[in-house]
């Protein structure tokens, strides 16, 4: 029989609501159920010996990525459903539920926004409230050009969640398991969270805001403190007692090992297709494109396993590449550089003499090979250990980063020792970001690159020398401009604790910023992503279409800013940086100061958070359209004159 086509039907089994295929085609007899479908559905189970596998595929030719993929289809493809269980929320009962007032959707996303929450209530993944629920967090939308994240702004929520420590496993707690290791296959969860179904209680814990109405999370949401945490036990539950299976953070490693190439080939292959049953069994999905199929060695929690174990060299790339000094500031930054690791390596001192003598007050620059001898002598030192430091699962964490006007730069620190280095330039597009954006794509940046290291940890120091910066971390979302929003949603699954630090402090991330790498190197597909697809949402967020305002009078409010003197100072301050004092800070723009961590500039026009800041020569006409009702622009900000608190 040809097919007609193929639409999508929800069907309800035994109370549990399933997204189905129907193939259509010409014939009077009943609907029928493959044998796939039976299965997912619970109504027939197949039960196939471990040693079957085990025969079959011994007698069957090496696995290959694309038969993986075909004979496994329904995993890699297949719909999201939920993994056994449920998950359970623990609250302080002493912190009192939060209910936050509703927060308007601009009229140009509204409709995009309808249409994903629609997606997400057919997915079984939300479902509308009715009845009075204790906490209501505001909705987060994020505008990409092809589709709208939706998300919770998690803040209060977060400090009422109690975390359920879990002891996660570590490359130490594997290696022994891995002497003969020969071929190596990485998988990754495909919308992890969205696999994971909470219970009825803690389902009402995640009720939000939306224009239609309330509704609440039926999957674990994005954004919770304890997600991470949750999910790491979870998985380890159903891949428990799988052989050669070593789940870590949010990785899935399959080994193959044996004395002959062959032999661990077998293995390798034995223990994908255990994997692979499991997952069908307990119904997670895997995703195809972080797949990394059958390697010889690859790169897992900063080393890379092959037949051996060796440091990833990513992790000192960014010192070993950077430039040599240029002038003599860059040589006092190298040497600050320098001092701080030489309490790690005392012999640091001695190497970096002859550029000691550059700074001399009557030294005249020249650059002499030397100077070249003793910076590669330099770079070679602290790119091996004793001053590299192995990762310690067990030791608090500290990433340090910083921006500078062209790069961004950034460390992994336990007890002051380096365990990586990272830097990378900044794009045309981020060289013209706030300085507070660049300060904390900076961090985004650290977290994308340590990932391995930060991800469910407890808590992780964050350390930066932009001091405006703490205040945003400690607001609620909402109250974020558009930009540092989408960079704060992707820092949600790290628990971060951003502390002030002194610029003249920040030797080693100031000095990677300012010699930055102009190419990111050759990262995990995931860090790749994970790096690029952040850069790329941040450069296409445009403030502009989440304020409810004509083209022509957004133009009009740009035209206006530029030749506003008041508002030229302050573009020129929110852009190079606010300084640490007010007293520092040019007069005409003080009455900013107490709100200078909410101001950001984009085309051209100033905002306060996603309100626009409005030019003098416009405040007349737009007072008396709100003393009329007939205001076009609903988010309205200005100097102290409107009103005397300086906002509208």
């Amino acid at each position: 029989m040809q097919s007609q086509g193929r639409f999508h039907i929800d069907c309800v089994i035994r109370g549990e609501k399933h997204s189905l295929i129907f193939e259509i085609v010409e014939t009077q007899q009943e609907p029928l159920l493959s044998g796939t479908t039976c299965q997912r559905l619970g109504l027939m189970t197949f039960t196939i010996p471990d040693e079957l596998h085990k025969v079959d595929t011994d007698q069957c030719a090496p696995l290959t990525k694309e038969r993986l993929l075909a004979a496994y289809d329904d995993i890699f493809r297949g719909p999201i459903e939920s993994v056994p269980g449920e998950i359970h929320f623990e609250l302080d009962p002493h912190i009192t539920p939060v209910q936050c007032a509703p927060r308007n959707v601009p009229v140009a996303l509204r409709e995009r926004v309808k249409s994903e929450l629609d997606r997400h209530i057919r997915e079984g993944n939300i479902v509308s409230v009715s009845e009075p629920t204790a906490w209501i967090s505001n909705m987060v939308t994020v505008a990409k050009p092809d589709k709208i994240r939706l998300c919770i702004d998690p803040k209060p929520l977060n400090r009422a969640l109690r975390r359920s420590h879990y002891h996660m496993p570590t490359l130490e707690d594997i290696l022994y398991k891995l002497p003969k290791a020969r071929l190596f296959t990485l998988v990754d969860a495909r919308d992890a969270f969205l696999q994971c179904k909470l219970d009825e209680e803690s389902s009402r814990l995640t009720t939000f805001w939306t224009p239609w109405g309330r509704m609440r999370w039926l999957k674990l949401p994005f954004g919770v403190s304890v997600a991470p945490e949750v999910y790491q036990r979870k998985q380890h539950e159903l891949l428990a007692g799988l052989a050669g299976i070593e789940p870590i953070a949010d990785d899935i490693l399959v080994v193959g090992c044996g004395d002959t190439d062959a032999e661990a080939e077998r293995d390798h292959d034995n223990n994908l297709h255990a994997l692979m049953e499991r997952c069908r069994a307990v119904k997670l999905r895997l995703s195809k494109r972080k797949l990394q199929f059958k390697l010889r060695e690859v790169h897992f929690h900063g080393h890379i396993l092959s037949e051996g174990l060796k440091i990833d060299p990513e992790k000192t790339r960014a010192v070993l590449e950077m430039p040599p000094p240029t002038d003599t500031k860059a040589v006092q930054r190298f040497i600050g550089f320098v001092t701080y690791l030489a309490k790690f390596l005392p012999r640091l001192s001695e190497v970096c003499e002859p550029l000691r003598r550059l700074l001399d007050k009557d030294t005249e620059w020249h650059w002499l090979p030397k100077h070249d001898d003793a910076v590669l002598e330099v770079k070679r030192l602290v790119s091996n250990t004793p001053v590299l430091k192995y990762y310690d699962v067990t030791k608090p964490v500290t990433i340090q980063s910083d921006a500078s006007m062209t790069g961004l730069g950034c460390c992994l620190l336990q007890e002051g020792q380096p365990v990586a280095f990272a830097s990378r330039a900044l794009t045309q597009t981020e060289q013209n970001y706030a300085q507070i954006e660049k300060e904390c794509l900076s961090i985004v940046f650290a977290c994308h690159r340590f990932h391995q290291y930060l991800y469910g940890r407890d808590m992780v120091t964050a350390e930066t020398d932009h001091k405006p910066l703490i205040a945003i971390f400690k607001k609620p979302l909402l109250s974020a401009p558009k930009r540092l929003q989408g960079m704060l949603m992707q820092l949600q699954c790290y628990n971060l604790d951003v502390v002030y630090k002194p610029g003249p402090e920040m030797y080693v991330s100031d000095t990677l910023s300012r010699a930055a790498l102009p190419h990111p190197g050759p990262d995990t597909p995931h860090v790749q992503h994970a790096v690029f697809s952040a850069q790329a949402e941040f450069a296409l967020l445009d403030q502009a279409q989440h304020l409810n305002v004509t083209n022509f009078r957004f133009r009009q409010i740009a035209q206006h800013t530029d030749t506003d003197d008041v508002l030229q100072q302050l573009k020129t301050v929110v852009m190079d940086g606010w300084p640490d004092f007010k007293e520092d800070t040019p007069l005409a723009v003080r009455d900013y100061w107490a709100f200078r961590d909410e101001l950001n500039v984009q085309d051209g026009v100033l905002y306060r958070g996603q309100c626009v800041v409005i030019p003098k020569a416009l405040r007349a006409e737009l007072l008396k359209r709100i003393h009329t009702a007939t205001l076009e622009v609903k988010h309205v900000t200005g100097e102290p004159e409107i009103p005397s608190s300086g906002l509208a």
